[in-house]
């Protein structure tokens, strides 16, 4: 009877184990159908050249500039990236705002394109209006950080925004500012002269033009934590400048950020196609507005 016992006790022990065991094997196998998950996501994310966010641009062009100035960045970026321009914000020359278009929350990488009708106004009023237009889409569709792309004195307006202590108190964060021919300090055959400017020892520009003391006096309330991208034109016909813009006046950004914790680049573009005006036509210079905005960083290393 004793034996019947013990060996009937080693069965049901035995049978326990493989209990035991099938319950570990499925364990093991949900926990590696996970993990494979996901490697797998993380796989497809990092397969993925650009990223998606629901962080919207602005495009803000420059003086005489239109539309025109700025449709050929954003077609680049609808094609390369997925973005979709969902609003055109149209502010009328006594600051009336008009907005065309539809923006739905599902959109990633949505693009407002800004057009001034009165394309020849003073620093300030492009400024205000702008800050204008970026606070009434904020309290309308809720963002909380916005990127811009500009061109020419359209960034002059932008750093001046930027640089302007009174704004609302629920006004987003500036994330990214790519700045394309930015005429911070002078332009030729306006107030500056073909290879007259340099930098000093100190960083700063030699000759201050108008604009960029106005700029500088104020550069304190500029916000740390911006990520720029300077894009500088070249036509390397020994004027070293994009036939408008010195490119010691785009360059000179960085001096009026100084002291800020902003993550500053340069880019600089060189041929005839690096003209002023030929910058936002430029597939190079778009592709490389598109990367900065939007490019996954992990992307390169995946296809390694």
């Amino acid at each position: 009877m004793k034996k019947k016992w013990f060996y009937f006790s080693i069965i049901l022990l035995f049978m326990a184990g493989l209990t035991g065991c099938g319950m570990l094997s499925q364990r093991a196998s949900s926990t590696n159908t996970a993990s494979s998950k996901t490697a797998a996501q993380t796989s497809r994310k990092a397969e993925t050249p650009y990223l998606q966010s629901t962080t919207p641009t602005f495009y803000v062009h420059g003086f005489h500039g239109s539309a025109r100035s700025t449709n050929t960045l954003i077609s680049y970026a609808e094609k390369q990236t997925g973005a979709q321009k969902v609003l055109v914000a149209t502010v009328a020359s006594n600051g009336q705002l008009t907005f065309s278009g539809e923006w739905s929350k599902n959109i990633m990488n949505p693009i407002i394109q800004v057009v001034f009708s009165n394309n020849v106004a003073v620093y300030d009023s492009q400024s205000a209006w702008l800050q204008a237009v970026i606070s009434e889409l904020a309290t309308k569709y809720g963002f909380t950080q916005y990127n811009v792309v500009a061109h020419s004195a359209g960034n002059v307006a932008t750093v001046n925004m930027l640089m302007t202590a009174d704004k609302p108190a629920n006004f987003p964060k500036i994330a990214k500012f790519v700045s394309i021919a930015g005429c911070y300090d002078g332009v030729i055959t306006v107030d500056d002269v073909v290879n007259q400017n340099y930098f000093t020892s100190s960083g700063a520009p030699a000759y201050e033009h108008a604009a960029y003391v106005l700029l500088d006096g104020k550069r304190q309330n500029f916000p740390n934590g911006v990520h720029i991208l300077n894009m500088i034109g070249d036509l390397n016909d020994g004027s070293h400048s994009d036939g408008l813009v010195s490119n010691v006046s785009a360059r000179s950004l960085k001096y009026l950020i100084r002291g800020h914790q902003a993550d500053y680049t340069e880019k600089v573009f060189s041929g005839s196609n690096a003209q002023h005006s030929e910058l936002h036509e430029n597939s190079q210079v778009a592709t490389a507005v598109d990367q900065y905005l939007w490019g996954n960083p992990n992307y390169q290393q995946a296809k390694k």
